[in-house]
């Protein structure tokens, strides 16, 4: 009988020791979607995501990327993330705010001034607080450091002032404090998904598109627009975001790998957007785009009434404003 139990006791030490080891060697694979093309920056940051993840990980945690929407919208892939899916997504404050309101404060209209500032938000307390509720919805921010430009408009139509946009249907993103901005600033803002704009403006769906320069290069906007006005509405910062779910299923060791690796990748391809954006805005004179430099005053005093119209808002723009001060 003794020896029975003695030989139970190490059949089930046995198997709790190989469950562990199971544990260990399980491999995990994470899809990032993103609408931008494969020639962007922010793809060429996420591909270092993918290599240092997988040497550091040892193949343990493997990156899949799809660029060019190949995976499906930003919505669709918020909605899978939801549910458990091993899906990321690099998108920006106001799609996140279909799940927390508050976080599409992120995406409003001239919130920040200057890159120094952006890096600033990344790391902030008010970021970290409103990170945390779109937590509890569902959606773990890796990241929030992915600076993707300042958003500027594309149209065939010359554009000096608000009066100017009265009645173009100009495409935006599905992000209410977005829609609303546009509004303001005189337009007629339309929505479409980020892959439609090319032909939207070439079958004259649209009249225009806000984009940033990397983005509108990558799209070969310059074939179906004329001007470039750097409005400088919206000062694109996205973050790269999984599945709580998902993530919570991850070994201790790779949750901090990731969340490190992330964080690194954020900062590389933002300083490539950076360092590349005179460039970027050569390629669109070289071919045919003129780039007009106007006033900001008129659109900054049209939208700052934005941040009224959402519940929080002005609220937590005066306390984001005054946090950068002490950063």
């Amino acid at each position: 009988m003794k020896k029975i139990q003695v030989l139970l006791i190490l059949f089930i030490m046995f198997g709790v020791s190989c469950g562990k080891k199971d544990a260990q060697n399980k491999s995990f694979i994470l899809k990032i979607g993103t609408v931008v093309t494969e020639q962007d920056p922010m793809v060429d940051g996420l591909k270092e995501l993918q290599k240092n993840i997988e040497q550091r990980t040892e193949g343990k945690l493997k990156i899949e990327l799809y660029p060019s929407s190949a995976l499906g919208s930003d919505e669709d892939l918020l909605e899978q993330a939801i549910v458990g899916a091993n899906v990321g997504i690099l998108t920006d404050g106001g799609r996140y705010s279909y799940y927390e309101p508050l976080f599409g404060i992120f995406a409003g209209p001239y919130l920040l001034d200057t890159y120094e500032d952006i890096q600033k938000l990344s790391t902030s307390k008010s970021l970290q607080d409103v990170s945390q509720k779109l937590e509890e919805k569902g959606i773990k921010i890796l990241a929030f450091n992915y600076f993707q430009g300042t958003r500027h408009l594309f149209t065939q139509k010359k554009i000096t002032n608000s009066q100017d946009l009265k009645g173009l249907r100009i495409r935006v993103p599905s992000a209410p404090i977005m829609i609303k901005s546009l509004q303001a600033m005189g337009a007629n803002p339309t929505v479409l998904p980020w892959s439609e704009v090319y032909p939207g403006l070439q079958q004259k769906v649209i009249d225009g598109a806000e984009a940033q320069v990397s983005a509108a290069v990558g799209a070969h906007l310059y074939e179906t627009s004329s001007y470039v006005t750097k409005t400088g509405h919206f000062q694109l910062l996205t973050g790269l975001s999984v599945s709580k779910k998902w993530f919570d299923k991850l070994p201790e060791d790779l949750k901090t790998i990731l969340l490190e690796e992330a964080v690194k990748a954020g900062e590389y391809a933002s300083s490539l957007i950076v360092t590349k954006e005179k460039e970027y805005e050569q390629i669109l004179r070289d071919e045919g785009m003129t780039i007009n430099t106007i006033d900001q005053t008129e659109f900054k005093n049209l939208t700052d009434k934005i941040y009224d119209e959402f519940e929080g808002y002005r609220e937590l723009k005066d306390q984001v404003q005054a946090e950068l001060q002490t950063i």
